[in-house]
């Protein structure tokens, strides 16, 4: 019994959602690619990246820089996406995880921002958060191309079986 055959169609919207979760990743953890979030401070703005959240690198008192943990999972989401699109190549999975990671990335850049007056939206956030949509609308799509080029496989099989 041969296992699935990933199609050329599939094997590009793989590659494409590969390139979306290294773009995601660049955006959030380099200085050079945007803010991720700029801080009214008393009157300058402060920027920072998901590194500057996850490991503390600002020397600032405001609450703010000091939530490692959300700058852990800025970092850690692209990561988990990357590897799941690289090395997943035969089952459905890697499109439920492109999906479910898409939305939470979505919803763990917007919450900071709703829940603080003082948090504005960076370059780099702004692209992450674009870069995320597309991820879970191409991960939805990419369930149904996989799930129909099996049923055609099996539509096949059953063919050659009565020829």
């Amino acid at each position: 019994m041969m296992g699935y055959v990933e199609s050329k169609r599939c094997r590009n919207i793989r590659r494409v959602l590969i390139a979306l979760f290294v773009v995601c990743g660049y955006m959030l953890s380099t200085t050079f690619a945007g803010a991720f979030v700029d801080v009214k401070g008393e009157e300058t703005y402060v920027s920072m990246t998901a590194l500057n959240l996850a490991f503390g690198s600002i020397e600032n008192d405001i609450p703010v820089y000091q939530n490692k943990a959300v700058g852990s999972v800025y970092l850690i989401i692209p990561f988990i996406g990357f590897f799941f699109m690289f090395f997943d190549k035969k089952s459905n999975v890697k499109n439920l995880v492109g999906l479910a990671l898409g939305v939470i990335g979505c919803s763990v850049i917007a919450l900071p921002i709703g829940a603080n007056n003082e948090l504005y939206l960076g370059i780099g956030a702004l692209v992450s958060m674009v870069a995320y949509m597309l991820i879970a609308m191409l991960s939805g799509v990419s369930i149904f191309m996989i799930l129909e080029d099996r049923r055609a496989g099996e539509s096949e099989k059953k063919l050659s079986k009565h020829l």
